[in-house]
């Protein structure tokens, strides 16, 4: 009989397996939906019916407890045990219950599961214990006697009864999952009971707690008896052939179970997901022959359900591998077999996501299982070619987990087997290793695994290296090619990618197998010298095979030179001979004169002979040496092979030879180590990109790095923290907090200790020192920031300043000079750390003492005074110990400003001098009480200097260094008095508002004390108070003498500094010296620091500023080409100049716009800097000269470029769209400046991509259009075409292209237009709307019309031109002809006349002899034949003109 539930039972089967529950009601089954003696009348009687029915079942269980297998056994006489047991009756009751278990009342519901699981375990029980123990009854009948025999199968009724028991209990389940599938997919919980809301609640949490524990016990029966029935299926069936419709009832209702299993750990035990993998397993063990339909069952739960990897690949583990497992071995066939060819992201049916559920099965079943991966790999290497991407990254995934668990399980002796292992024999993997590690290797090598066209999978290929890296299972031969790949992907256009390339750099350093020291300049000197021994202990027969070969090479070098010099004596002796026969024959003066001439070219020609040779033995020298090392590093490489095979042959070494083996693998070790360290430093570039990044991932990433490779010692990361300080100035605050880390852990912390453990304080104290010693200006300013926050933070032990200050007083040069400047950095936090008595005693020994003065330690002096000027400004107290110190260090800086203790002969002290004069000066305005005293002190000593006292005036001409130092100073005292002056103007407006604030403070207070005074006097004197201020206020007398402060502040600095004051004395000097009109000043010092005096002192007064510009545009226009810091400091002052006084620098702005086509790089970067701030700003006009700018997007200095594209970017965040309003501009200008296309194109390219607004791009598009007609090459209509091409297309740009069609249409010509034009038609066909597609096919009608016609019109006017051409030649060859004609007519015509002339002359002369006539004919004959000649030859040139 052929049941209809998929399976196929046996001829005497009694209960095949139905479709559906209903078809129980039908043959051969005949049931009925309610017994025939079930009362319904009510609910009593209903809810009775129920209970008996239930008592029914629970007493059959009974009885098959107590009977066991024996119940179904047919004795003689007796009828068969089904119907003594199963029987019609008994099956009623199941089905009449399990088909109305929804409406069953809860404690009947739980006695219905209770009876139907205890009589399938029953039923389990009984075919277990079938075949072994008899019961007594077995044991009296005869026919059980061979009951025990190894044949035994039970009886039909038995397996009947199990398939009806086993059936109904699935019903029962598949209808409790059903119906709470239908209340997930509802919204709702199943309904409660009646009465308030709490109430409600707690009788559903009550019902989903019974539900659970229901839903439990049914998923343990069902498993145990699909354990049972995969144990014991030779005693079930005959010949072990299981009943599939039977055996695969568990699996049907696991499939379900395993549907409902999410929510993690708590939702798969409430859904039973545990016992539907034993379920599954078991069948998978017990039936073989439903492999097939489990696998089909398990992918399409895969390809449905996006929680179900896991579980699928735990499935793996628990069915029986041995042989292997084919469970697992059957899905990734299944898997392989997948067609992926239509795959997208955005398929319909279903197909991407299931693609995407099913590849994490993947890596889930390679890290527990990674040997049955492996040994399938073939099977999944052919999808890394696939569409879908996840199964890609899965599929490498899976790899890595393969390598990691293959190299680990290597480790382990053969022999040991782990019970967490796959059960697999492990030698049997290891012999199978080879084959399938090739496909497994190969598949890391492949090119989508290491350079895939999507960033998930490159970042999963990283990911996996890192796995990998981190776990020592990386092989050491592939260590380099896996670095090279991760500082390659630095480059990666994605965040997740570059971040994922640099976690594997920073694994790969942490987890190198080298030194913990990974200095360059080690190795180095380890491989120098393992190569010199090496080569001094080559063997025997190498080295004399070496030897010959350099003794040949000798040889074959010196008979190349005698071969050289034998050659050069014959030419010599040559040359010899023949002047001696020239200087015999010649005899008279003339010819000796003309030998000496020869001798002296000779003698050149020599000596240019002998340089020529020189050359040529360097050069024959150089190659000689070349083929020396060749021959040595072959003689090398020879005995390393020779020593290499000898080890391979397992013979025999000397001590000497193994010594030489030890030291060869020395060498590889540490060239491979060179080579790895040098990988890294060759990265710098990537590095710095890293840092420079606007994303912080990349930033953060980045720092890490560098705080590791700083702990092993790489250059890079010298550079790359100096880098990284600049970052304290980030916008982004996790970006500070990680640079700040990353100080911390590099400079304080102890390495690996995240800052928790504090280095030792000399230790910090001389990396502060360090650090400061090596760092520009810039760094410098980076440095104080996270210096004063990690003092702000008191993360900086006290101690450490103490050091700091011991080495400020004792160290000798540079560390003097940076511990200082570490103390002046730490002072801007805490001032306490110098503004003291007896530090600033420290501060005057230590930086501005005698020490310094001897040995001009400009450094140590700047950085003292740098310190200063944290201190606050002293009161004139000369009791007070800290002003006397004050009054001395004071002293000291007036001679440091005078610059007594420089050397008027050293240009370099001079330059290291105007770093701390400006620093002492900054230090006396913040110090001194009376600053513009002692500033007229030190110019007066300049004065004296340079020209003498009144005493005793000096006649000798000024010295250009002395001229320079008090130029400078002179400038730079100029610029304090302007800061000094206005903050002064800023103290009294501070003090006016104090005494308003005061005096509202007292009239408050009188006035609620007024209320308590009895007498009239005081109250009148407030009234008067009060009364005065209101009329000060009504007549503006505060605001008044505050616009009178800020006149007088104005007066100062326009009049006074640069005006009537000692200033002013100097400037007709300082203008002379900075016009040089007669080129006297010829000193570069000199012009540039008069030339910075004269820019601060312009930057002071309106007045003297408007009068000057055009001198200090003149002097840029004249600056030497290689004097690029005169240029480069004049640019920076007209940025200064145009902040402070913008009208008057306007009219010149052009000149500063020329100066970014200086030759200079420097310049150039500081041009556009100053312009970029100024435009920022809203200083400058940017309209009329942005072409200047646009160039810079084409420069050849990267930092130009970078710094011009972020000007644009800044311009585009603006709400006015300042770069359309310029793109018109940019376009016209650059047409005019024929550029090449590429540069045109590539600026354009740049710039288009700001225009985002649709109305921005029609009104750019119609103005590019109108620029057509404008145009006076068919390049430039071609540029405009490519411009409208990079647009944006919508419907009106499309009516704007029909519109004005004529204006651009005799340009189609040109395959260049029209190849942009049929750009901007397919942009248009993509979004065209049905209302305007007409107008989408009219412009593509024109296009293609005017443009077969304009080819056309191009032909036939080339066509015309060269026939006009060919004409224009024929007339002038006829032309040319006609002339050759006359003239030969002319010349037969003088031939025939001087012939007649001859004769006459021979009429008239007697000749003596006839000999005379020949001579004359042939004279005549030779002229005729002349004449000839020459007409001939100008024929011929007439020939080649035409």
């Amino acid at each position: 009989m052929t049941g209809s539930g998929g399976g196929t039972a046996s001829a005497a089967a009694g209960f095949p397996i139905p479709a559906s529950l209903q078809e129980l009601e039908s043959a051969p089954y005949n049931l009925l939906p309610y017994p025939a003696d079930f009362d319904d009348s009510d609910e009593s009687a209903r809810a009775e019916s129920f209970g008996a029915l239930v008592r029914h079942l629970e007493a059959g269980n009974r009885t098959l407890a107590s009977a066991g297998i024996g119940l179904f056994e047919e004795e003689e006489g007796e009828e068969e045990g089904y119907e003594e047991w199963n029987d019609h009756e008994r099956m009623q009751a199941l089905y009449t219950l399990v088909r109305k278990s929804d409406s069953l009342a809860p404690a009947a519901r739980g006695r219905l599961v209770g009876a139907l699981c205890g009589a399938v375990a029953g039923l389990c029980d009984a075919l277990g214990s079938a075949g072994g123990a008899q019961s007594p009854s077995q044991a009296e009948g005869s026919s059980q006697a061979q009951a025990a025999g190894s044949g035994y199968v039970v009886s039909q009724p038995f397996r009947d009864a199990l398939a009806c028991h086993v059936y109904l209990l699935f019903t029962l389940m598949f209808l409790a999952e059903s119906k709470e599938k239908l209340g997930k997919s509802l919204g709702s919980a199943p309904a409660g009971g009646r009465g308030k809301k709490g109430a409600k609640k707690g009788k559903t949490a009550d019902k989903g707690e019974d539900l659970v524990a229901i839903r439990q016990k049914c998923a343990a029966a069902m498993a145990h008896a699909a354990a049972t029935m995969s144990a014991c299926r030779s005693r079930l069936w005959k010949r072990g052939v299981p009943d599939e419709g039977v055996v695969g009832l568990p699996c049907r209702i696991a499939y379900q179970m395993l549907e409902s299993a999410t929510g993690g750990a708590a939702g798969r035990k409430a859904s039973g997901g545990d016992r539907a993998l034993e379920i599954i397993a078991a069948t998978v063990d017990g039936a073989p022959c439903l492999l097939s339909t489990v696998v089909a069952a398990l992918v399409d739960l895969l390809h449905t359900y996006d929680h179900l990897a896991p579980l699928v690949a735990e499935l793996c583990t628990m069915v029986d591998e041995r042989p292997s497992n084919v469970l697992a071995t059957e899905l990734l066939r299944e898997i392989g077999r997948l067609d992926t060819s239509t795959y997208s992201d955005t398929a319909a049916g279903g197909k991407a996501s299931g693609i995407k559920n099913v590849a994490p099965f993947l890596s889930e079943l390679a890290s527990v299982r990674p040997r049955v991966v492996l040994s399938n790999i073939s099977l999944l290497l052919p999808h890394l070619d696939s569409e879908p991407y996840v199964l890609r990254s899965a599929i490498i995934n899976s790899i890595g987990s393969i390598l990691v668990r293959d190299d680990q399980m290597l480790l382990e002796k053969p022999e040991a087997k782990d019970d967490d292992d796959d059960g697999e024999d492990i030698s049997e993997g290891a012999a199978a290793r080879p084959q399938h590690g090739q496909d497994a290797e190969r598949a890391v090598r492949h090119p989508r695994a290491r350079g895939d066209i999507t960033s998930f999978t490159r970042g999963a290929a990283l990911r996996v290296l890192n796995d990998l890296t981190e776990k020592q299972s990386l092989p050491l031969d592939r260590l380099m090619p896996v670095t090279a790949i991760a500082i390659d992907r630095l480059q990666d256009k994605t965040v997740m990618v570059r971040r994922c390339a640099m976690q594997l750099l920073t694994t790969i350093l942490e987890n190198n197998p080298f030194m913990g020291m990974l200095d360059p300049e080690i190795y180095r000197s380890k491989v120098r010298e393992l190569e010199a021994y090496l080569k001094a202990n080559v063997p025997e027969e190498i080295l004399k095979a070496r030897d010959a070969a350099l003794a040949e090479a000798k040889k074959n070098n010196e008979a190349a030179d005698d071969e050289e010099e034998g050659g050069e004596e014959k030419e010599d002796e040559s040359g010899d001979e023949d002047g001696e026969e020239e200087g015999a024959e010649s005899g008279d003066e003339e010819a000796k004169e003309e030998g000496v001439e020869d001798a002296d070219e000779e003698a050149k020609e020599d000596s240019e002979e002998v340089a020529e040779g020189d050359k040529e033995k360097a050069a024959e020298a150089a190659e000689m040496e070349k083929n020396i090392e060749e021959i040595e590093a072959a003689a090398l490489a020879a005995a390393i092979a020779d020593a290499e095979a000898k080890v391979e042959a397992n013979e025999d070494l000397s001590e000497a030879e193994i010594a030489f083996v030890a030291k060869v693998r020395g060498l590889r070790f540490v060239s491979t180590a060179l080579s790895f360290v040098e990988a890294f430093e060759a990265a710098d570039d990537s590095f710095r990109m890293m840092l420079g990044s606007s994303n912080p991932s990349d930033v953060t990433e980045a720092l890490r790095f560098l705080v590791k490779a700083k702990h092993f010692g790489l250059p890079c990361a010298v550079s790359g923290m100096k880098r990284a300080l600049a970052l304290m100035w980030s916008n982004e605050q996790s970006v500070q907090e990680e640079v700040l880390k990353a100080f911390v852990e590099v400079f304080v912390g102890e390495p690996g200790t995240q800052g928790k453990e504090l280095l030792p304080e000399n230790q910090i104290a001389q990396n502060f020192i360090d650090l400061a010693g090596a760092a520009t200006v810039s760094e410098l300013a980076s440095i104080e920031e996270a210096l004063g926050r990690l003092v702000k933070k008191e993360m900086i032990p006290p101690d450490v300043f103490s050091i700091l200050w011991t080495m400020a007083s004792q160290a000798e040069g540079k560390p003097r000079a940076s511990a200082m400047t570490v103390l002046s950095m730490a002072a801007s936090a805490d001032p306490k750390i110098v503004d003291s008595a007896y530090r600033l005693q420290n501060l005057y020994d230590a930086g501005l003492g005698d020490h310094v003065e001897e040995n001009r330690d400009w450094a140590t002096a700047r950085s003292a005074a740098l310190a200063l000027q944290r201190v606050r400004r002293a009161r004139v107290d000369p009791s007070s110990a800290k002003y006397i110190i004050l009054d001395l260090i004071a002293e000291r800086l007036v001679s440091v400003a005078r610059g007594d203790w420089c050397n008027d002969e050293d240009v370099d002290d001079t330059n290291a001098w105007f770093a701390s004069a400006e620093q002492a000066i900054n230090a006396i305005f913040a110090i001194s009480p009376s600053p513009e005293r002692v500033s007229m002190e030190i110019l007066l000593g300049h004065q004296a200097a340079i020209f003498g006292s009144d005493e005793e005036p000096s006649n000798d001409a000024a010295h250009s260094l002395r001229l320079s130092r008090f130029f400078f100073v002179l400038g730079h005292i100029a610029l304090k008095l302007l800061v000094y002056t206005e903050v002064l103007s800023s103290s009294v407006r501070r003090a006016n508002a104090a005494k308003t604030v005061k005096k509202q403070e007292q009239s408050a207070t009188s006035g609620q004390s007024k209320e308590n005074e009895d007498g009239d006097a005081g109250s009148k004197g407030g009234s008067e108070d009060e009364e005065d201020d209101a009329i000060e206020a009504e007549l503006g007398i505060a605001a008044q003498a505050e616009a009178e402060t800020e006149r007088r502040v104005a007066e100062i600095s326009e009049n006074e500094i640069v005006g009537r004051g000692m200033i002013g004395l100097f400037t007709p000097m300082l203008l002379r010296v900075v016009a040089n009109a007669e080129g006297t000043y010829s000193s570069p010092v000199l012009m540039r620091s008069a030339t910075l005096a004269l820019c601060k002192c312009m930057c002071i007064s309106k007045s003297f500023c408007e009068k000057h510009l055009s001198l200090l545009f003149s002097v840029l226009a004249k600056a030497p080409n290689d004097d690029q810091d005169l240029r480069a400091n004049i640019v920076i002052a007209l940025g200064d100049l145009a902040f402070r006084f913008p009208n008057e620098v306007e009219p010149y702005t052009p000149k500063i716009y020329a100066c970014l086509r200086d030759k200079s790089t420097r310049v150039r970067r500081h041009t556009l800097m100053v312009l970029t701030h100024l435009i920022l700003n809203d200083m400058v006009k940017v309209k009329g000269n942005v072409c200047e700018i646009a160039l810079c997007l084409q420069d050849q200095e990267s930092g130009i470029r970078d710094m011009a594209r972020l000007l644009f970017h800044e311009l585009s965040k603006r709400t006015n769209s300042p770069i359309y309003n310029l793109l018109p501009d940019i376009v016209s200008q650059l047409s005019q400046l024929h550029l090449k296309q590429e540069v045109f194109r590539e600026i354009m390219l740049f710039l288009l991509i700001f225009i985002k607004k649709d109305r921005q791009n029609e009104m750019l598009m119609e103005k590019l259009i109108q620029r057509f007609p404008k145009c006076t090459s068919i390049n430039q209509k071609a540029d405009l075409a490519y411009c409208i091409a990079q647009l944006k297309v919508n419907d009106k740009c499309v009516k704007c292209l029909n519109d004005n069609f004529k204006l651009y249409k005799d340009a189609l010509f040109d395959e260049d237009v029209l190849r942009n034009f049929v750009t901007v038609l397919t942009k248009a066909k993509k979004i065209a709307k049905p209302e305007t597609k007409d107008a989408v096919e009219e412009l593509e009608n024109k296009l293609n019309e005017h443009a077969a016609a304009g080819l056309e019109n191009v032909k036939a006017s080339k066509k015309a031109a060269r026939a006009k051409k060919r004409a224009a030649k024929r007339v002038a060859r006829k032309k040319e002809v006609e002339e050759w004609e006359g003239s030969e007519e002319e010349e037969e015509e003088n031939e025939q006349e001087e012939e007649a002339e001859e004769e006459e002359v021979q009429d008239e002369f007697e000749f003596d002899g006839e000999e005379n006539r020949p001579e004359n004919q042939k004279v005549g004959e030779g002229a005729s034949k002349g004449r000839g000649g020459r007409t001939r030859s100008r024929r011929g040139r007439g020939v080649l003109s035409s």
